[in-house]
């Protein structure tokens, strides 16, 4: 358009902010209308807490749970899908009974995984269900069996789960179990146990590391060193930094902060793995000097 002003540089448009700045200052400074108020007084603030569900409702009940799939109505129990069948395929009538009893309306436990972020109220059912789980499905390991250890697992997979006690250790009993589950059943155990055991759970980790066979998948186990923020913790985190975990390894040392690895993780800049390059250069941009 005509008469149209030319656009400003970025140190012109610096300039004259500052300038108007000044201006300000020097006008509120001769003012006697201008009344400074003091600052309101700023509150300390308050430990960042982890969020985690709690019983909201007046009778200390807990909130429905509601999920895509969900079974519906009031004979839901008694009407169900012709797929499911009492002792197969992870259905169990049993399970199904007392989920329900708290208000967890599911026919299999890895549908209820598949489907909800967090179940509390399920907590110690899945908890008792895991530790007596040969007692009541007894026998071989059949394929009911496994699917059930493996729904139970993944539902303790759950924010209401951290740092409960119980469940991390009916977790790391299933990771030590002889004669051991199937590689998913191990597999979806160390994802769990990573995501619920704390810091101070750090010696039951680093023992089941070692505990684990060739095969095992580490990854999250070696991530979840990264919250542990101990020397202890770093020298376990560098131990996997030159094998097939590097990117665990080194998330693992950036999220505790580690001290004097800056040279170790450099080597990995350019490493032939452009995913592994990427996470060691992101990471020479947050470790300390």
């Amino acid at each position: 358009r005509h008469g149209t002003a030319p656009r400003m540089t970025s140190a012109e448009r610096d300039a004259a902010i500052a300038h108007l700045r000044q201006a300000i200052g020097a006008i509120e400074a001769t003012s006697a209308d201008l009344v400074r108020k003091p600052p309101p007084p700023q509150e300390a603030p308050s430990p960042k807490k982890r969020r985690t569900p709690s019983k909201q409702n007046p009778d200390d009940s807990w909130p429905p749970i509601t999920y895509p799939g969900m079974p519906e109505g009031d004979n839901w129990m008694t009407n169900l899908p012709a797929r499911y069948d009492h002792g197969e395929r992870g259905h169990d009538r049993r399970i199904m009974e007392e989920l329900a009893a708290v208000g967890v309306p599911c026919y299999t436990l890895n549908h209820l995984a598949d489907s909800v972020r967090t179940v509390p109220q399920g907590m110690p059912i899945f908890i008792d269900w895991l530790d007596h789980l040969e007692e009541r499905v007894p026998g071989p390991e059949t394929e009911h069996r496994d699917l059930l250890r493996l729904g139970l697992i993944r539902a303790l997979d759950d924010p209401a789960a951290r740092g409960n006690r119980d469940a991390i250790n009916a977790v790391v009993n299933q990771l030590r179990r002889r004669p051991a589950p199937s590689g998913r059943v191990l597999d979806e155990a160390e994802v769990t146990l990573a995501r619920i055991a704390t810091a101070t759970d750090f010696p039951t980790v680093a023992a089941i590391m070692e505990e684990l066979t060739p095969r095992s998948m580490r990854g999250y186990l070696i991530e979840y060193l990264g919250r542990v923020k101990t020397a202890e913790a770093q020298e376990l985190a560098l131990r996997w930094l030159d094998t097939m975990y590097v990117q665990s390894a080194i998330k693992a040392l950036v999220a505790m902060k580690a001290i004097g690895v800056r040279a170790r993780v450099e080597r990995y800049v350019d490493d032939p793995s452009s995913q592994v390059r990427k996470v060691a250069r992101r990471a020479m941009e947050r470790l300390p000097e």
